[in-house]
């Protein structure tokens, strides 16, 4: 029997919550942990591989103030992710990972070489990889303070491309800057010529306190058979539903020019950025589109972790394998993206969202964020949501979404 990408989704988050949450004794006289299997990992002489992978499933319950047909209470396989990484000899490193999803489509996300010339501080790094653009967006999705990321890093489609980079880095400094191609799956938001840049730096860091100031930049130039089709939109909040705002198509390229700040104090750490688009527009004037978020959380039992430029895996000081409880940590963030500028009304978007995850380990995390999706709809149903589309038909200008995303994670 052939199970739907569903089924198959509730499947594998049942046997990793069991594996969580099911305790076992390591010996006679020892206290309670849990049993959980390492990473597999290769050596030899010169090289290394070693496996990972990443399981992200989500419910969500959401309806809204208008609509009256939009009502979501329903799972989702987020990511289920396998990878494999290592090195060849002293100077090269490789990473090549693979994901599917709720769609069933199996399709690569990284998978590039780096390159680290002895004696340098210069990495390269050749193949599919991240644009560097936002902490947001550069810090892992297992690691966010919110289950998903700001809202302009999807309305502006950061995304991976096939490229190269270089970058360098120092106690208190990031620098890395790249040229890129297309994604290796397309799709008009992936294809064309990408130009990118972000730096950070660290003006305080020590055990107690750490200070983190950065910027990045990001020129898009679609393909030829692609001009005009640049839009602009995003979902409110959850990923299950469609989009609730949209520009529609409206350009052949853009400009992006973002600012980031950031302050971990102990168990405490706030954390914001603003970014704007200007979009060279195929008629009228040409927009600038903004977005951003702020955003202060805590940890018990545990710390957030800021390394090489973003934020990392958080430190668990007891977790549930050691016989503690693990750790909790929660997040308050309002995030708003603006699509609106002269002629142009693809809307705008203001998310309340309260978090709450726990932490039994480093590796795993249950987490529930609340969200509040305050909507100006604008005038365009280019991409959206049916029920919102109706609604910008019917002349509705303003619609709110809440509800409540709750997440299953476990990494190895």
């Amino acid at each position: 029997m052939t199970l739907r990408p569903s089924t198959r989704a509730i499947a594998l988050a049942l046997a990793t919550s069991t594996m969580l949450l099911t305790p076992a004794f390591a010996e006679e006289g020892s206290e309670p942990g849990f049993k959980l299997p390492a990473a597999p990992s290769y050596e030899g002489d010169g090289w290394s591989i070693e496996l990972s992978g990443r399981l992200n499933y989500d419910y969500t319950s959401a309806d809204a103030d208008v609509a009256p047909g939009f009502d979501v209470d329903d799972t989702e396989l987020r990511r289920l992710r396998l990878g494999v990484s290592g090195k060849l000899g002293s100077q090269v490193k490789y990473k090549v990972e693979v994901q599917t999803d709720e769609s069933d489509e199996v399709y690569f996300e990284d998978a590039y070489v780096e390159f680290a010339p002895t004696g340098s501080k210069m990495k390269f790094k050749v193949g599919q990889q991240r644009t560097p653009n936002s902490l947001d967006e550069q810090t892992s999705s297992r690691f966010t303070s919110t289950l998903e990321r700001a809202a302009f890093t999807d309305a502006f489609q950061f995304n991976r491309r096939v490229g190269v980079t270089a970058s360098t880095s120092g106690k208190a400094y990031t620098l890395t800057a790249g040229l890129f191609g297309g994604n290796l799956e397309g799709g008009n938001a992936g294809t064309g010529f990408v130009a990118a840049a972000r730096g950070t730096y660290t003006p305080v860091m020590t055990d107690e306190t750490i200070v983190h100031l950065g910027a990045s930049v990001r020129y898009r130039e679609l393909d030829e058979d692609e001009e005009g089709l640049a839009r602009y939109r995003q979902r409110p909040f959850t990923h299950l539903p469609g989009r609730i705002i949209s520009t529609g198509r409206v350009g052949d390229s853009d400009m992006f020019y973002g600012v980031e700040a950031a302050m971990i104090q102990g168990p405490l750490w706030v954390s914001a950025e603003y970014g704007i688009t200007q979009a060279d527009a195929t008629t009228g004037s040409d927009p600038d589109f903004n977005g951003g978020y702020i955003e202060a959380g805590g940890f018990i039992g545990g710390h957030k972790v800021y390394k090489g430029g973003k934020f990392d895996r958080p430190v668990v000081d007891r977790p549930v394998t050691e016989g503690g409880l693990g750790a909790l940590s929660g997040v308050v963030r309002y995030d708003q993206v603006d699509l609106r500028d002269g002629a142009f009304d693809g809307g705008k978007l203001d998310t309340f969202i309260v978090g709450v995850d726990w932490w039994p380990t480093k590796h795993s995390r249950l987490g529930v964020n609340y969200f509040n999706a305050d909507a100006s709809l604008g005038t365009s149903t280019s991409g959206l949501d049916s029920n919102f589309a109706a609604l910008v038909t019917l002349g509705e200008t303003d619609e709110t979404v809440d509800g409540f995303v709750a997440r299953l994670q476990f990494d190895f």
